[in-house]
Parts: C-alpha cells; structure tokens; sequence
C-alpha cells in the first residue's frame, strides 16, 4: 500500500516551487504599490500624448493672450556723460563742489537719476499726462504724485553700459508716440535739472566767496601787523638769513671741537710714553712722535756717533793714560751730555705740549657751549619768522585766489551745459517689444510639458494598482511565478483564451509555460488558482494550465469552485457527447470529460446540501483525495476571495496557492488582504502570477515566435513544443 502510494506521488509529482519569497518589504505609504521607477518611465511615456494635450492646452492660453493683450512700444536713445566740468568759475577752490562724472559710482548716480522722481514729475508736467485719459485712466480726485512717479518708473530704464561713459534710456508705453515723446522729455527734463542745480550752486558759490574773501582780507592785515611787530622787537638778528645759517655754524663748531679733543688725546698719549722712559734711558724719548726726526737732533746724534766710532779706534790704538786717548774721550762725554740734555729738552716740551692742549680743549668747550646756546636761539627767532611769514604768504595767496575767482566772466559760465551729450536721438517706434510673441510661445510650450509631465508622473505615483513585477514582489513579497502579457481587452470571452492551443507559440502561451515550470519545485498534487477580485484572470490562467498539463500526456483535472460564476463547463463540456461517465468517481459521480485529451471537468456548481450552502471543507477535502487516485493532477479554479469567502475555506486543501494580480487594475491594499488572508488560514501562498503585464521582453518574444517560424507543422496545426509527452 505505501509502495502504491509513493508511485502515485512520484506519477504526480508534476509541479514543484519555485524561486523562494522575496524578503518582505512594506510600501512607504500604505495602500500604494512600492515605487518602481522604470515603471513610472513606462507610463510617461505612454501617457506622452497628455504631456502634448496639457502643453496645446498651455500654447492655446498663450495665443488667447497674445491676441487681447496690448501692445507695448520701445522707445530708445543714448546718451554720453562728459567727465567733468572744465569751464566752471569754482574749480579747484578748497571747500567748494565741481561737477565731476569720472567715477563709477557718479555714473551709476547719472543713470538712476535720469529716473527719479523729480524728472518723471516733469515730464508729466511738460506732456500733461495727467489729463491724458488713454494714458491714465480718470479717478475721482486724481491720481498723487507718488502713485504717478510709481506706474512712471516701472516703464522706464536708464542702464549704463559696462566699461563705458554711455547711457541707454528707454521707455516704455502703449502709444508709439507717447514712448519717443516721453524718452525725449527726460533727457532734456533731465539736464534742465542738471542745468538748474549748476545754477543754484554757481550762485552759493559767488556768495560764499564774496564773504570768504572779506574774512581772508582781515585774516591778512593780522597776520601782516604780527609779522611787523616780530621784526621792530628782533631788530638786531638776522632774520632773513639763509635758513641752513645755523646749521652750518653748528657744524663748524662740532668740527672745531673734535679736532681740539682729538690733539688732546694725541699730546696725552706722547706724554704717557714720556713718563714711562726711564732717566737712564732718556734717549728714547726720540721716538715718540716726530721728534726724532728733526734736522738738529739728527745732526746731534750723528755727530755723537761718529765720536763713538774715532773714540773705539783711538782705544785700540792708546792706553787710558795717553792725552790722545783723553782727549777724545772728554770729547765723547761732551757729546753724550749735549744728547742727554736735548732729549730733557723734548721731553719737557712733550709735556708742555699736551698741559696747552688740555687747556685749549677746555676753553674752546666753553666757548662752543656759549656760540651754540647762541645760534640756537637766534633759530628760534628765525623760525617764528618764516612762521608769521608763511602766514602773511599764505592768507595772501588765498586772498588772491578769491579775488580772481569773483572778478572772472559772469557765474553763468561755471554753468555745466555740456554735461551730456545726445549720441542717438529717440525714434517712433514701428513694432512693439511686448508681448513678446515667439518667447512667450515657447515659455508655454515648455511650461505646459513640463506640466504635463508632473501631471503624468503624479498620475503615476498615486496610481493605487499593481503593473510590474518589481511592484508585485517588493509590495507583496510574493514571487512572480509567471507573467502573462496582455492578451485581449476588457470585452473578452473565456471561450477565446486557451492560447496554449489556439496560438501555442505565442508570448502568452510561452507564459503559462513558465507558470508551469515555476510550479514544478513544489511537486503539488493539486493547486488552486485564484484572485482579490473579479475580473483579473484567475479562471483564464486555470483553464490554460489545465489544457497544458493535458496536452503534455497529464490525467489533469480542472475544478470549477467557483459558485457564484461557474463557467468551465460551457467551454469544455461537449454537449453532442451527454451526460457524464460514471465509475469516474462513485461517490459522486459528477466528474465530465472534456473536448481535450486527458482533461477532465468537475463542476462544483452541483454540489449543495439541502440548505442550499455551497459544500464545506470536509465534502472538498474528500473530493480532492478521492481525485488524487484516479488523476496526476488538480487544477483548482475558486471564487475571487476578497468577495466570497469559499477559495479560503478550500485554500486550506490545496498542496498549492496562486494568486493572480492584474497588471493595472488589481488594486494594492486588495491583493494584501487577499494574501493577508490566505496566510491566515495557513494556506500554502508559493506566489502569484501577474496578468495582463504591459511590460515587453522583445529578446523573449523574437526568440519564441522566431522559433515556433523555424519549426515544422503537425498534423493537428500544433508546434512539437506543445505535443503531448506521454
């Protein structure tokens, strides 16, 4: 019996798992799919046709625009600005302003003044723009100064052109000749008012010129009376002497002194040598100095000498007590005294010599002090002098200057006239400058795509459905077992949907295939197939992977669970054949042979207790063991669980679960509620199939349908892939 029965599951074992679960992964936000971004590539470009509808949308409202909006004209000039002012009456006066236009920032001033509120009031004056009812539009009690300055100034601009002394003003205005007409008045308002503050600071000028020369006049007879007073009281100094005078005689002095201590410490120094001969030896007192080489001193000591040499002779020639012998030597003791009494004499006039050059050193100490203290003070003098001098000169010279300034031509002549210069003259303008038309086209152009797009990619995100594997498996943690691709539209009939037979080298077909591949890990007995909701395919996947198993040589049968909708029976079911067999299943008898080999259709329609109750789980538990001898496999087709609670009560049977989620309709939070359930009955969920996938695999497709080309025809129409395999 366990024999039997092991052959029996290896006979079924006909299925088996597929890639394990992908970890669990919660959606950011709950009720919306986990974002995959080449999906939301996908429906953009898509949905690009919206994208242009928005943007059309957005280039209609442009063109409405451009044909109600009013037309604006330009009206342009340019200007030079002169550095400064060469003529004016004022220039270089300490204290009083020029017009100067060299520096940057004077530029920038020359430009925003052009603008300001003074010159628009002005103009406004000059054109009479207040009565000007296409201009202003009438109000009850006008309209004030600063709401006119306000509308004025956002129509004119005056912009220095960089790394220049140029000027463009342009206005702005909705009357072509209102614009040259404006733009001609603030040029010439503008230097009007340049004129008018030149004028007025002209004539302050005068006048605090006229009273700053009588105040230097006084400030010079004083300055004149002080300076006379200085000389009457320092009459007997030389006041103007050279001002290096003092100077000199100083340095003549400090010479005069240096030398003296300089021969003071030379006679100091011979005399120190003198005092430290020895009297035996009063001949080295030659030595010092110079004295040894006087003319008589040289002559003395060379006539003693030359008696030392005549005496040597005569004392190898005579005895001592010869008068020869005598004679020379009382002349040589002669000649030796008359040395020995010249060096004395030196030596006292060494010392004499450095005694008067002390004194002298001391004495001209005394009188150097004296003539500085002197000169010192007669500088002192001096300098006061050149002060109250240069005061005189200096009150003199800016005196002179006023004086010349006021007897100059008439003050008009200091009036800046030429400040600016007109390089390009204001014209009517032919066209106006706004709308622009091209530009704003292309602003809505671009603003409505970029509109479309976010409107796309919102639509995108807030998209609540399942479209991609991604999605399904990092928002379920389900494993795709197979993707299906779009096969029909919403107004599709099941009799139309067994691809496996009808286009078996199809995409759609090659789908079930990997659905069946997929399963064949798990080595299920039977397994159930169903859906969150209606509509999204589960009984269109159970009928293609029935016909598969049957047309691969498989006893398969296909189970209509499904109580509210049974529809199995009127594609399968051939109604020329009658009622169904019996001994296929004794205690019921209600299993039916189908228009395919090997496929068998139980239709659970019939089954009801007298209560009218669709059967339990025991009555289904039964079934399925009943069809496990006599079948090597059970496809399950139920009821959409998140409607009818059935496919959970028999979920519990099935060795496996599959759900199928359709791509873009199967709502989020109702594919986990499903699978929520299921896993709360402890069904075994080994993953779902995503149905009606838009997503194109063009390598699979070319290789499969390219294949099924290649390939040679059975009899029955059919590719060797699909045949039966016994």
């Amino acid at each position: 019996m366990s024999a039997s029965r092991d052959a029996q599951d290896k006979r079924m074992n006909q299925f088996g798992a597929g890639p394990s679960q992908p970890a669990s992964s919660d959606a950011l936000f709950p009720g919306f799919p986990t974002l995959d971004l080449s999906r939301l590539l996908h429906v953009v470009r898509k949905r690009l046709w919206l994208a242009a509808v928005v943007a059309a949308g957005f280039i209609g409202l442009a063109v409405l625009y451009l044909m109600v909006a009013p037309k604006v004209y330009q009206s342009s000039a340019v200007i030079y600005v002169e550095p400064k002012n060469e003529g004016a009456a004022f220039i270089d006066i300490k204290g009083v302003k020029q017009a100067s236009w060299e520096t940057l920032d004077a530029l920038k001033s020359m430009a925003e003044g052009i603008r300001n509120s003074s010159v628009i009031l002005r103009v406004v004056e000059r054109l009479d723009l207040r009565n000007d009812p296409d201009f202003l539009k009438p109000q009850e009690g006008g309209y004030p100064d600063s709401e006119i300055v306000e509308i004025i100034s956002r129509n004119i601009n005056a912009e220095l052109r960089r790394g220049t002394r140029i000027i463009d003003v342009s206005v702005k205005d909705t009357s072509p000749e209102r614009a040259q007409e404006m733009t001609v008045g603030f040029i010439e308002e503008f230097q009007a008012l340049i004129r008018e503050q030149n004028l007025n600071s002209a004539q302050d000028s005068r006048e605090m010129l006229e009273k700053e020369a009588e105040l230097q006049l006084a400030r010079l007879s004083i300055a004149e009376e002080k300076l006379q007073a200085f000389r009457l009281e320092n009459a007997d100094v030389a006041l103007d002497d050279d001002k290096d005078y003092v100077a000199t005689k100083l340095s003549d002095l400090d010479r005069m002194l240096s030398e003296a201590e300089n021969q003071t410490l030379l006679r100091k120094s011979e005399y120190e040598q003198y005092q430290a001969i020895d009297s035996n030896d009063i001949e080295r007192v030659f030595e010092i100095g110079g004295y040894g080489s006087q003319d008589h001193i040289q002559k003395l000591l060379l006539a003693r000498n030359l008696k030392r040499g005549e005496f040597a002779k005569i004392k190898s020639q005579y005895q001592p007590s010869h008068p020869t012998y005598n004679d020379y030597l009382l002349d040589l003791q002669g000649q030796e005294e008359q040395v020995k009494l010249v060096a004395q004499t030196v030596g006292d006039s060494i010392e004499k010599s450095y005694e008067r050059a002390v004194e002298h050193e001391k004495r001209l100490k005394a009188s150097v002090q004296e003539q500085k203290g002197k000169l010192i003070e007669a500088d002192g003098i001096r300098k006061e002098f050149r002060t109250l001098k240069g005061a005189v000169d200096a009150a003199y010279s800016t005196y002179q200057r006023l004086i010349d300034s006021i007897n100059d031509t008439d003050v008009t002549q200091s009036v800046d006239e030429t400040v600016i210069r007109v390089f390009s003259e204001p014209l009517v303008p032919s066209k106006p400058v706004a709308p622009k038309k091209k530009l704003t086209l292309a602003i809505a152009g671009v603003f409505g795509s970029m509109c479309g797009v976010v409107l796309i990619i919102g639509m995108g995100l807030l998209d609540r459905t399942l479209n991609s594997r991604k999605q399904v498996e990092s928002t379920l943690a389900l494993s795709v077992l197979a993707q299906i691709p779009k096969a029909f539209d919403k107004n599709w009939d099941l009799k139309d949907s067994l691809f496996v037979t009808r286009e078996p080298s199809s995409i759609v077909s090659e789908g079930f295939r990997s659905l069946r591949t997929s399963l064949s890990a798990h080595s299920p007995r039977s397994v159930m197939i169903t859906s969150a909701s209606p509509g999204e395919g589960k009984s269109f996947c159970a009928a293609n992977l029935a016909v598969l198993q049957a047309n691969m040589g498989y006893r398969t049968l296909l189970v209509d669970a499904d109580f509210c909708k049974p529809r199995m029976a009127s594609i399968f079911v051939d109604p020329l054949k009658g009622q169904a067999k019996e001994g296929e299943l004794a205690s019921q008898n209600l299993c039916e042979e189908t228009v395919f080999k090997d496929l068998f259709l139980l239709s659970c329609g019939r089954y009801t207790s007298n209560t009218g109750e669709p059967m339990n789980g025991e009555i289904f538990a039964k079934m399925l063991n009943e069809a496990y001898s006599s079948f090597d496999c059970v496809i399950i087709d139920t009821s959409p669980l998140n409607i009818v609670s059935d496919g959970l009560t028999y979920s519990r049977h099935a060795d496996v679960v599959v759900l199928v989620v359709r791509a873009g309709e199967t709502q989020t939070e109702s594919a986990r509620r499903a699978m929520r359930e299921l896993q709360r009955m402890r069904s075994n969920l080994v993953g779902c199939v995503l149905n009606g996938s838009s997503e194109s695999n063009a390598a699979q497709m070319a290789y499969v349908e390219g294949t099924a080309r290649s390939l040679p025809m059975t009899s029955t129409g059919a590719s060797p892939l699909t045949s039966p395999v016994s």
